[in-house]
């Protein structure tokens, strides 16, 4: 395989890889929300209030943490606009609101996020839709049950839902299709327990060979996503049956800030990128060099943790959702 081929099918495999995180994230939010497998206002009610810590508040005050930080670094060199492509000394007054939501009803940027000033907080703006239609997805799942299905499944193949800020067909799909499982009670990890390990292994190098030779069709991208997704459950369950894999307190509790801070660095990082990078010639170097901002990334992020919770613990709590 020539070096361009291996290069784009590493970068393919990571993404591949990356992209199924989100998905799953709103399968099992949807999943937990109705675990009780029952729903009543009065329940709703204290589901709401528990997200108001865990989600609404982080949100709030880690959006406000970007706009200071984007706010001082325009003090200090006032021709930056990494992230935010405005200078904030322009600011109409309902830009100061915009930040909460979409950005580029600031800017006026077609290119800019339609998301919030933390851009990869968008998951949870549509989160935040979820749960107000949370009622409705209970009732429709509660009298349509199996053809619940076929509604899914209309929405995950066609995708016909116009994407905005806090509207993502894919959020729909997966958000209620873990409210199915958990309202109508099947057990789906006991069912894909029930397919060896090894299979589960096979199926997902499948899927994403598959994937990859047929990148330009959206039907069999869903698809092996799908099978991929199955696999990732299985494989997780077994090793932590079997004791290979053990909950990490401090994974727990360090992955949501990091998540937040993260994109202050990769801005930072892919800025210095941009004068690098033509002077990389080998595509698998070039590779190994993204991996290394990755890598700085995260380093530096846990940096910012572990001096935030050691001299800021209470602080800490609340950017982290008390988690």
């Amino acid at each position: 395989m020539e070096t361009r081929s291996v290069f784009y099918f590493l970068v393919y495999i990571t993404m591949k890889l990356v992209c199924i995180a989100v998905p799953l994230f709103f399968f099992i939010s949807g999943f937990l929300f109705f675990k009780e497998g029952t729903f009543d206002f009065v329940l709703y009610k204290k589901k709401i209030k528990s997200r108001i810590h865990t989600v609404l508040i982080p949100y709030l005050l880690w959006n406000i943490i970007y706009f200071v930080m984007l706010g001082i670094m325009q003090l200090i060199k006032p021709d930056t606009l990494v992230i935010l492509h405005k200078y904030i000394a322009d600011f109409r007054w309902q830009d100061y609101l915009w930040i909460f939501w979409d950005i580029s009803q600031i800017t006026g940027l077609a290119d800019d996020q339609r998301a919030c000033l933390v851009g990869a907080f968008w998951f949870l703006q549509c989160l935040f839709v979820l749960f107000l239609l949370c009622p409705i997805i209970y009732y429709i799942i509660r009298y349509l049950r199996h053809f619940t299905l076929l509604i899914i499944g209309v929405l995950y193949f066609t995708d016909f839902i116009p994407e905005m800020p806090g509207i993502q067909c894919n959020a729909i799909v997966y958000y209620m299709l873990g409210a199915y499982l958990s309202i109508i009670g099947i057990d789906f990890i006991s069912i894909l327990k029930r397919i060896p390990v090894q299979v589960h292994l096979v199926l997902m190098i499948v899927a994403v060979l598959i994937s990859y030779l047929f990148n330009d069709n959206d039907t069999i991208y869903n698809i092996t996503d799908l099978f991929l997704q199955a696999a990732v459950f299985a494989i997780t369950a077994y090793m932590i049956e079997n004791h290979h894999w053990h909950e990490s307190k401090y994974l727990v509790s360090s992955v949501f800030f990091v998540f937040a801070v993260h994109r202050l660095f990769s801005a930072s990082l892919m800025t210095v990128s941009t004068y690098l990078v033509p002077s990389i010639g080998n595509n698998i170097i070039l590779y190994l060099y993204y991996v290394l901002m990755v890598i700085l990334t995260l380093i530096a992020s846990l940096a910012v943790y572990q001096f935030s919770l050691r001299f800021l613990p209470s602080v800490t709590n609340v950017l982290n959702g008390r988690r």
